[in-house]
């Protein structure tokens, strides 16, 4: 079923309000990957990349790291409305996230700012009535069940440097709102694919197999899918060797990024892993 940004806005507040937000909808406020490392190890430059899009940090930073184009997408399209909330913030307050003023007692300052602004397009245009309705009918705790809130402190590739991701906002975003885990429409190929950590979200093979047919479609010969954070456990013998091939890259990281993502998750993790896509001999 299809909303307009008004109602999947209202839709969002109620849902928000009875617990009942599928948490795979939820906006990730941050990311939760060290992105710094990631892409001094995936090299993007140059390439035609297709990133998840979730709170919109892997797209700034392949688009800092001089992809040639960048593609995104995501399941939930309430993520297309935090990257345009987070492009009028970097544009406007030179602030990359929004503050906690905003997810705890709705940012008056904020919401007159969006009411401000001049939508380029259409998809920009249904972005600020989304906010502006979501504010307006939910100005305490906007966090509750919408968001995924963190803490994160790790360095972002383009922390120091907002003027360099401001570029990027002069193009418009190439957006496809599809579940990678259901067979899905795209016909370009890419060098790169940005998964984050979405192979965690389901534990059936035949979900598995999708994604990596999904995967296969969507990579030129040689190109690589990127995997981070798998969690292995609870499990079935057949899902954990659906993972295996799509995780059969590991890549190792330094002992202080272990010890960083070791205080974050309670055990140690690898950077990433990554699947690529073989010529046919």
């Amino acid at each position: 079923m299809k909303y307009c940004a008004s109602e999947l806005a209202l839709r969002a507040v109620q849902l928000s309000r009875n617990q009942k937000l599928d948490p795979s909808m939820r906006i990730f406020e941050q990311t939760n990957e060290h992105l710094t490392h990631l892409f001094n190890t995936y090299d993007v430059r140059n390439k035609d990349v297709l990133t998840v899009l979730a709170s919109s940090d892997q797209l700034f930073s392949c688009y800092y790291k001089k992809a040639k184009s960048i593609d995104t997408f995501d399941k939930s399209y309430l993520t297309l409305y935090y990257y345009y909330l987070r492009k009028w913030l970097i544009l406007y307050r030179n602030q990359f996230y929004p503050s906690y003023r905003f997810f705890y007692d709705g940012d008056i300052d904020l919401y007159y700012l969006i009411c401000m602004i001049h939508p380029m397009n259409i998809d920009e245009k249904n972005a600020q009535v989304f906010w502006k309705t979501y504010l307006e009918n939910h100005r305490k705790r906007a966090d509750k069940y919408l968001f995924h809130l963190s803490n994160y402190t790790q360095p972002k590739p383009f922390e120091h440097d907002i003027e360099g991701i401001k570029p990027i906002f002069n193009h418009r975003l190439h957006f496809y709102c599809v579940d990678l885990f259901k067979k899905i429409p795209i016909k370009k190929k890419y060098d790169v694919l940005i998964l984050s950590n979405m192979l965690e979200y389901s534990t059936r093979k035949e979900e598995l197999i999708q994604a990596r047919n999904n995967i296969e479609a969507l990579l030129k010969d040689d190109g690589i899918a990127v995997c981070t954070y798998m969690i292995n456990d609870r499990t079935s013998m057949d899902h954990l060797n659906e993972i295996g091939i799509l995780t059969s890259n590991q890549l190792s990281v330094e002992s202080q990024v272990h010890t960083y993502y070791e205080a974050l998750f309670g055990a140690n993790r690898d950077l990433a892993y990554s699947y690529q896509k073989k010529k046919m001999k």
